[in-house]
Formats: structure tokens, sequence, C-alpha cells
């Protein structure tokens, strides 16, 4: 591999990377803090870290000539995609309030005079996150790891890369490749997360349209995958 291709290469990442996607809906949906964006995007590097190895190993060649393989991996990647439209849609606020909190006041007298007895409610000040900073860290990577276009990526765009004749082994660049995409992909979309999250502490109400829309894309995105595989079963 020619060392003087990896900026090249970095280019043709983020030309893929910047195409809106499933990826970008997942962290659209997890915009609400700065923790939380950066959660969403370490659970899609390990997905794409995951594929990585795969490649190294030389297993994504042989899953794409495993027959079948690569329709299953579509199925479970697409139903996963929905259900996280679903969930998404199910709770676009993302947040829950804690339960107002009563206190009574002790009513007692002294004497003749009377002391007054008053209820009062003191409002929740901070929204508690609803969910665990693991539990999207573990979603995202479901979404980039079943991802099967990740798979046709490593398997269309490395290999113009590699070079059999170089001095490194094949093993060697297809890691050396697969570290330049996810380090494009971090790039990125740390830049995507960081935007949002500015945009939405200045107008937190716009969350939950942002929420919606994320959910309904990841349900079109699955939908989409199903169906195209359903044509190219019936051919």
């Amino acid at each position: 591999m020619d060392t003087a291709l990896l900026p090249a290469f970095f280019a043709v990442s983020l030309i893929v990377i910047i195409t809106p996607g499933a990826d970008w809906a997942y962290i659209l949906s997890h915009a609400r803090s700065t923790r939380e964006a950066m959660a969403s995007i370490g659970g899609l590097l390990i997905g794409y870290a995951g594929h990585t190895i795969l490649a190294t190993a030389g297993l994504t060649v042989a899953l794409a000539l495993l027959p079948g393989a690569l329709t299953t991996l579509t199925f479970v990647g697409a139903a996963y995609l929905c259900w996280l439209g679903v969930q998404s849609l199910r709770h676009p606020d993302g947040f829950v309030l804690p339960a107002p909190v009563q206190a009574q006041a002790i009513s007692t007298t002294t004497g003749t005079i009377p002391v007054v007895t008053r209820s009062i409610t003191l409002p929740a000040l901070v929204a508690q996150p609803q969910h665990p900073l693991g539990r999207v860290v573990a979603k995202g990577a479901g979404v980039s790891g079943l991802n099967p276009k990740v798979v046709l990526l490593y398997l269309s765009i490395l290999p113009q890369f590699i070079s059999p004749d170089a001095a490194w082994s094949l093993s060697a660049q297809t890691a050396m490749l697969g570290g330049v995409h996810v380090l494009a992909t971090m790039c990125f979309y740390t830049l995507l997360a960081l935007a949002a999250v500015r945009v939405l502490d200045r107008h937190p109400g716009v969350f939950k349209p942002i929420s919606i829309v994320s959910g309904i894309l990841m349900l079109c995105f699955g939908v989409a995958l199903i169906a195209d595989q359903v044509v190219t079963l019936l051919r």
C-alpha cells in the first residue's frame, strides 16, 4: 500500500460518512447532552472497529462468500433499525421528570396562638436521563455493527487501496485503512454531535421533533433495506 494514498482514502471515507444515514439519525436522537452524544458516537466507533477486525482477519470476505450470510445480516440489521426507530417514536422526549416532592409543615400550637399549616410542592428542577450511557453505547455498536452497508464498504472500497506487491501484508494494509476510516468517522461525527448539542442547548424545544424525525428515518432505512432484499429474493 502506498501511504501517499491514505489522504485520498480519508477523503473517500468522508464522502461516505457525510451522506446522511442511520448513523446520523442515531446521533441526533441522542444529542440532548454532550455526554450522551459522545456515548452514541463511541458505540458507533466500536461497531466500525469490529468490522475492521473482521476484515483484517479475512472474515468479511468469508462472510460475503457464505450463501445467505449477507442477506441474513441485512434482515437482522434492518429489524434492529426499525426497533430503534419505534423506541425513538415512543419516547421522543428522551427523558422523564421526577415526580414533584410534597412537603408538609408540622402543625403545633403554642398556648392560644395557632400555627398555620401549608402544603407546598417543590418542582423538580433537573431532568434525569432516561437512557444510561452504557445502553446508548451498546445500541450504537449495534447500529454500525449490524449495518450491511459497512460490510459492502470494506468489500468494495478498501481493496482499491490495497496492493498485493506492497511491503506491508494484506492484513496490515486492511487494518491501517480500517483505522483511517474509523478516524474519519470519529472526526466528522464529533463535529456533527457538537453542532447538534449546541443548537439544542439554545433551542431545547427542538429536541422532540428531531427525535421524532430521527425515529422516522431509522424506520425508513430499516424498511428500505428489507424491501430491497425482498425484491432481490423475488427476482
